[in-house]
């Protein structure tokens, strides 16, 4: 499982040797185009896994998320289409592959419906990135886990529009959705899963998604109560911000790039960050798409505070590191030097998003309804890549 930085084509991204997630930001230099070019903010990392699919052995990198409702992959022929790096699933080279009839009892249940040319029945996700085709199944095989699964249904999309492939052949489907692969391991017994993303961006072992047994002993249960800002609790942080009423709760969404944090919470972080920074000498910039951005002198990166996230039930915090809660700007327009943007975003509900979420194992348990977490250094628990 791969944290790999995010597709825009106008922003450099890599990790520095102190760990901490390097953004370049280029000025057009055409005097056809003096339009300042930005990267989109707050989308430093996409997560992608490794599948392999069919008997045919394909493999496939595919873009996680858990916002789809349903597994997809590009399939021969596909168009349009978005480019990917490998080549597209040929459904004719497996021969464990079918496609669902008009006739079978998922059909009439949208997002589906029936085509009468074909008998098949036919799936449409209008989502944020849409795709059509076929219902179908076949085997999937997580690449990290070994083995090969039993038969999952998946989308095989003969068209897709807005999507933002980053070069993966489709979308992994990580919800609680009926239909997503979670929901149907689910329903096989695998009632957990477990992921790490790894921090290390210079070795053959990366992260890993794993389902069935993943839990540590010391497990922590998530209802997220206060924050704090290096060793100081926020008193402007009450755990009614996160209720499910009035602050819509607060999810762990690997398909998010960033944390968010409902408005109200926000601010009183971005104060108190700001605050002890502009003790110790920090000059503050502007930074379109970053709400706190500051001249990242050496003196100042030592003083980059880390984030604790506070949850109900035993004692449990997340201790966000100050190279996962801040990214370097290297941008010309500011002068020499780089700059250290918050990597938080305000918004209507709380998110712990991917950025936040390295270097730390999630597992999650469907039966109970629990979340646990613990610190873990991923590429020791993990195979080589290729």
């Amino acid at each position: 499982m791969i944290a790999i930085p995010g597709d825009s084509d106008h922003a450099v991204r890599r990790r520095g040797s102190g760990g901490f997630l390097y953004v370049q930001r280029r000025i057009s230099t055409s005097a056809a185009n003096l339009t300042t070019v930005l990267p989109a903010p707050y989308h430093p990392t996409a997560v992608f896994v490794e599948v392999g699919t069919g008997n045919g052995k394909q493999e496939h990198i595919m873009k996680v998320s858990t916002t789809s409702t349903l597994t997809w992959l590009q399939c021969k022929p596909c168009s349009p289409m978005a480019p990917q790096m490998q080549a597209l699933f040929d459904p004719a080279a497996s021969p464990t592959y079918h496609a669902f009839t008009s006739a079978s009892p998922r059909c009439p249940q949208p997002p589906y419906h029936k085509e009468p040319r074909t008998g098949l029945c036919v799936f449409h996700l209008a989502e944020v990135e849409s795709a059509r085709g076929y219902l179908s199944t076949d085997h999937f095989r997580i690449i990290d886990h070994g083995g090969v699964d039993p038969f999952y249904a998946f989308g095989c999309a003969h068209s897709t529009w807005r999507f933002d492939s980053g070069g993966a052949s489709g979308v992994l489907a990580m919800g609680r959705a009926p239909a997503s692969l979670v929901s149907q391991a689910a329903a096989r017994g695998l009632t957990s899963f477990s992921y790490c993303l790894s921090r290390e961006t210079k070795t053959r072992h990366q992260g890993f998604l794993r389902f069935g047994d993943g839990a540590h002993d010391s497990a922590y249960y998530v209802s997220l109560v206060g924050v704090s800002v290096g060793e100081r609790r926020l008193a402007g942080v009450r755990p009614e911000m996160f209720g499910h009423g009035g602050g819509g709760g607060c999810i762990v969404d690997i398909g998010t790039p960033v944390t968010a944090l409902v408005e109200s919470a926000y601010g009183v972080v971005e104060d108190a960050v700001w605050s002890g920074l502009e003790r110790h000498g920090a000059g503050r910039v502007e930074q379109g798409g970053y709400g706190l951005c500051v001249r990242a002198t050496e003196a100042v990166k030592e003083r980059l505070p880390s984030l604790s996230l506070h949850f109900a039930g035993e004692d449990a915090t997340l201790v966000i590191s100050p190279e996962q809660l801040f990214v370097m700007v290297d941008d010309e327009r500011a002068g020499p030097g780089q700059v250290a943007c918050l990597a938080l975003v305000p918004g209507r509900r709380t998110v712990i998003g991917a950025l936040q979420q390295v270097g730390t194992r999630f597992v999650f348990d469907l039966k109970d309804n629990k979340l646990s977490f613990a610190p873990e250094s991923c590429v020791h628990d993990t195979a080589p890549v290729a």
